[in-house]
C-alpha cells in the first residue's frame, strides 16, 4: 500500500490548519461563558487511505477530505435550557464544507422523570449517537460503520420535531433512562443517504423524503455498577424516491419508490476500572413499492438488514488510550418480479479495527487506526461515483488518522 500526497492549495491549507491548531492548543481555554451563554466547538482534520476501492471517499488514492467543526452554545436558568450547534464537515463527496444548523433546541424539564424537549433534535438511537460529536471520549477514528455509518450523518444525527424524555428511578433495581420523539428529517439528493438508498442502481434519484420520523429509546442503567443496556426503535413513515433515466439525451421518469422503513437496536456497556465494553446488534427492514413511469401498478422489493459490532478500550496511560472492535453488516434486496439488470447481490463487510489515542494536551487528541476489511458491501456504487460490485477487492486494509481541537 503506497502512501501518495498530492502537492495542492488545499493539502498545504490543511497543514497550515493543523499547524495552527497545534499553536492555538497550547493558549486556549475550555468552554468560554458570556452573560450566563456557555460557547464551546471543536475542529478536525483526518486523513484516509486504503488498500484498495474508494470509502468514505477516494481513499485508494488517500485524501484529506475528511474533517468536521462545529461551534456551540447553552444556556440554563431553573427547568430551561437552550442549546444550538453549526457544523460543517467534508467527508468525500459530501459536506462540501457547508455550514448548518446541527442541532437547536429548548428544552423544560419540571421533573426528574419527565422533560420536553423542541427543535432540531438529536436522534435518540444506541449508545453513541447523541454524543457523536464527543471525539474525546473514545480512542476510535471511525465509530463501528455498521451502525454508525459516517456518510449517513444527515440521515441519523438529528431530526425536526418534539421529544419527551426522562429518568425513572427503579430504586434498587436501577434507573431508565427514555425518550419518545415525533419530527420529520429533511434530506438533499446530494447526501450520503441519497446515495444509500440509490446503491448499485442505474439511475439516479430526483427526490428524496418521507411524511415523518418516530419512535424511541430506553435504557436500563442496572444496579451492578457501570452496567447500561438498552433497545432503540424507529420508522420513517412513507419513506421514498423518485429516480429517472437517460434515453438518447432525453429524461425520463422512470420510477418511484415508497415504504415504512423500520429499524431496531439492541444495546450493551459495561465500564469496568479503564476498561470498556460495548456491543451494539441491529436490524431494519423495509417492504417498498416501485411504480414504473405510466404502469399502475408496479412491483414490490423487500429490503432486509442485519449487523452488530463489538468493542473493547482501555486507558493505558494518562494520556493514551487503546481500542478495538469487530464490525459486521449484511444487506439483502430482493425484487418481486425480479427486474433483470435491478436485482441486487446480498452485500455484506466485516470491518476488524484497532485505535490508539493520543492525549496531547487538555484540548488537542490525534488518534490512529488501522482496518482490515474482509467484504465490500458498504461501498456505494452509484451513477456519479461506479464502484460496480464485481471489480470490487474483497480483502482490503484502510489506515485513518485523525486531529482534533476541542475548545
Amino acid at each position: 500500500m503506497k502512501l501518495r500526497f498530492v502537492s495542492s492549495r488545499s493539502t498545504r491549507g490543511v497543514l497550515s490548519a493543523l499547524a495552527f491548531a497545534l499553536g492555538f492548543a497550547g493558549t486556549s481555554s475550555a468552554a468560554v461563558t458570556w452573560q450566563d451563554i456557555q460557547f464551546g466547538g471543536f475542529a478536525s482534520q483526518g486523513y484516509l487511505l486504503s488498500s484498495a476501492n474508494d470509502y468514505l471517499g477516494e481513499t485508494s488514492d488517500g485524501t484529506f477530505d475528511f474533517r468536521e467543526y462545529a461551534l456551540n452554545a447553552s444556556w440554563a436558568k431553573g427547568k430551561f435550557r437552550i442549546g444550538a450547534q453549526a457544523f460543517g464537515q467534508k467527508l468525500g463527496q459530501y459536506g462540501e464544507d457547508r455550514i448548518k444548523l446541527d442541532w437547536a433546541t429548548i428544552d423544560y424539564q419540571p421533573a426528574q422523570w419527565l422533560g420536553f424537549r423542541a427543535g432540531r433534535v438529536k436522534m435518540p438511537r444506541g449508545l453513541y449517537n447523541e454524543a457523536l460529536d464527543l471525539d474525546s471520549v473514545r480512542p476510535f477514528v471511525l465509530l463501528p460503520q455498521s451502525v454508525y455509518d459516517a456518510r449517513l450523518r444527515d440521515f441519523n444525527a438529528a431530526f425536526n420535531g418534539a421529544m419527551i424524555f426522562g429518568n425513572i428511578s427503579l430504586r434498587q433495581a436501577g434507573s431508565v433512562d427514555y425518550r419518545l420523539f415525533y419530527g420529520d428529517i429533511p434530506m438533499s439528493t446530494s447526501s450520503g443517504a441519497s446515495d444509500y438508498f440509490n446503491n448499485d442502481q442505474p439511475f439516479p434519484n430526483t427526490s428524496i423524503g418521507m411524511d415523518a420520523v418516530y419512535g424511541g429509546s430506553v435504557f436500563w442503567n442496572t444496579p451492578a455498577t457501570g452496567l447500561r443496556v438498552g433497545y432503540s426503535y424507529s420508522t420513517f413513515e412513507n419513506f421514498g424516491v423518485d429516480r429517472i433515466a437517460y434515453y438518447g439525451g432525453m429524461t425520463i421518469p422512470l420510477q418511484k419508490l415508497t415504504s415504512n422503513h423500520h429499524r431496531h437496536l439492541l444495546s450493551a456497556e459495561y465500564t469496568y476500572g479503564d476498561w470498556i465494553f460495548a456491543a451494539e446488534a441491529g436490524w431494519e427492514n423495509a417492504h417498498s413499492v416501485i411504480l414504473m413511469a405510466g404502469q399502475p401498478s408496479g412491483s414490490v422489493a423487500d429490503f432486509d438488514s442485519d449487523y452488530y459490532y463489538v468493542s473493547v478500550a482501555r486507558r493505558v496511560h494518562a494520556r493514551v488510550e487503546l481500542g478495538a472492535y469487530v464490525s459486521h453488516s449484511h444487506d439483502a434486496t430482493v425484487l418481486i418480479p425480479a427486474q433483470a439488470g435491478l436485482s441486487l447481490p446480498p452485500l455484506s463487510q466485516t470491518d476488524y479495527a484497532v485505535s490508539a489515542k493520543f492525549d496531547l494536551n487538555e484540548h488537542l487528541i490525534f488518534k490512529l487506526e488501522g482496518h482490515y476489511l474482509d467484504g465490500s458491501g458498504k461501498l456505494f456504487d452509484t451513477p456519479a461515483h461506479p464502484q460496480p460490485f464485481v471489480q470490487r477487492d474483497n480483502s482490503w486494509t484502510m489506515v485513518a488518522a485523525k486531529m482534533t481541537l476541542s475548545f
